[in-house]
């Protein structure tokens, strides 16, 4: 008896240890949502939401996010099962606090049980659309004609890899493969690492403003720098999207200007 009641003491140190280590919200909650465990992780999530600085009840404490899940769980007339899967909260910031998105799935153990897994998915779901902005501009240049030139470039903004599209929109050769990215604008178009920075910070960096050929022409353009999905070190950091817009608008005149050349970013 007593070697019984030893190791059901250990089980349960051990899925209490579980519980208070685990790297995400875990609440366990009756089907009315009054809780019955929960863990630091999920009293930090979820403290912010509370009214009354309690977290007694999760339906409560998530009222103001996610006022459907008292819905949701009166609906599920399985004896258990996934009730919601990784449904996004939007917290709004506030009181010097930054907006945060947080990921909710709720399980139905049993008939008397709720589990709840929070995780703070802000950074992941920036990062996500971050990539979808990108891939919205790649997608553009694919399918584009001839006013699109597309870069890759290394962590300093150097010109990493030629491609033709550079030639068919600059004329530029593949001498310009080492030189900043700022040999194809025009050098009163005020660019340079801010435009990395932005990019960094944001997801992506946007600009229009005169370009340059390597005739010493100007042409007015619009650019996109993107930051790449983390790789090897000698893989290319950003990618560069230029666009033509005098190819699409027909702007002879600002394709005819010219501008003053700089040391060595011509190309010929």
């Amino acid at each position: 008896m007593s070697d019984t009641t030893g190791s059901l003491a250990a089980e349960h140190e051990a899925l209490m240890q579980f519980l208070y280590l685990a790297p995400v919200g875990l609440v366990q909650a009756a089907p009315d949502g009054e809780i019955a465990m929960i863990n630091p992780v999920s009293a930090q999530l979820l403290m912010p939401l509370s009214r009354d600085g309690g977290l007694a009840n999760l339906f409560t404490a998530l009222q103001d996010v996610a006022p459907e899940l008292r819905t949701l769980v009166a609906q599920f007339a399985a004896p258990s099962g996934v009730i919601c899967d990784g449904l996004h909260l939007h917290l709004h910031g506030g009181a010097g606090r930054r907006p945060q998105i947080l990921s909710l799935s709720l399980v139905k153990l049993d008939a008397a049980r709720l589990m709840a897994v929070l995780a703070d998915v802000t950074l992941q779901v920036q990062r996500e659309r971050q990539l979808r902005r990108s891939d919205a501009w790649l997608n553009a240049l694919l399918a584009s004609g001839t006013e699109y030139a597309l870069a890759s470039l290394d962590g300093q903004g150097r010109i990493e890899r030629w491609h033709d599209s550079i030639a068919r929109v600059t004329g530029h050769t593949e001498a310009v493969v080492g030189q900043p990215y700022t040999a194809l604008l025009a050098p009163a178009s005020g660019a340079g690492d801010q435009r990395l920075r932005e990019a960094d910070a944001t997801g992506w960096s946007g600009a229009e403003q005169l370009c340059r050929r390597a005739d010493g022409s100007s042409f007015r353009g619009s650019s996109i720098i993107a930051p790449l999905p983390a790789q090897d070190a000698d893989e290319p950091a950003y990618c560069m999207v230029l666009r033509d817009l005098g190819a699409c608008q027909g702007d002879a005149a600002a394709a005819g200007q010219r501008v003053p050349t700089q040391g060595g970013a011509d190309g010929g």
